[in-house]
């Protein structure tokens, strides 16, 4: 009975002791404010990567929009090299670029040229006209230029970030779409052949 005695106060003077809390709520909390903290970090750095993207494409429209000379393989390549180097991006980004006007006769926006670096397709008349809804609104015969860029994004912090509460990140893909008009000519021509006028398309 005495044993039992013993046992009982110990056990209630654990129950009431309260020294070394501190601790154990530290060791429970840090993983947690960790987490959130990474978690935090990561989208921060996701959206800086999306507006950095943004930036660089509207800056390659403004470079298009003041050309007056011809536009060749060189000057795109050229131009990819700038994209990455702006965008801080890994790999090689892709880049669309087309010059495009307006057909009132057929109420259709009809491309000039088009031509990229990377994987993507060049426009036609058809495939410009399926985003149609996305292209500003034009004068008859009026030209502007289209800018598209992709750039991939990786996740800084690894992909098992939120894999238990579903807020982790994905490898993304940001894509600008950008429609300018040229400003010091009437258009920006494509030329492969820069030293025979007779090549370039208007």
């Amino acid at each position: 009975m005495i044993g039992l005695d013993r046992i009982k106060r110990r056990i209630i003077r654990f129950k009431l002791e309260e020294t070394g809390t501190a601790i154990v709520e530290m060791v429970l909390m840090t993983p947690i404010m960790v987490y959130g903290f990474l978690i935090t970090l990561q989208f921060f750095d996701a959206y800086r990567a999306e507006l950095i993207s943004s930036k660089a494409a509207l800056t390659i429209a403004d470079m298009y929009s003041r050309e007056t000379g011809y536009i060749d393989p060189t000057y795109l390549n050229g131009t990819r090299s700038l994209l990455k180097y702006l965008t801080l991006a890994e790999n090689d980004p892709d880049y669309r670029v087309t010059v495009f006007f307006w057909d009132a006769a057929d109420s259709k926006y009809k491309v000039v040229w088009s031509r990229n670096r990377g994987g993507r397709q060049n426009f036609n008349h058809a495939r410009l006209n399926t985003v149609a809804g996305r292209l500003p609104t034009l004068s008859d015969g009026e030209r502007a230029i289209l800018v598209e860029t992709w750039t991939s994004y990786q996740p800084k912090y690894g992909d098992g970030i939120g894999i238990m509460m579903g807020t982790g990140l994905e490898p993304l893909e940001f894509n600008t779409f950008v429609a300018i008009s040229p400003r010091f000519a009437p258009t920006v021509c494509w030329n492969r052949y820069p030293d025979d006028p007779t090549k370039e398309k208007c």
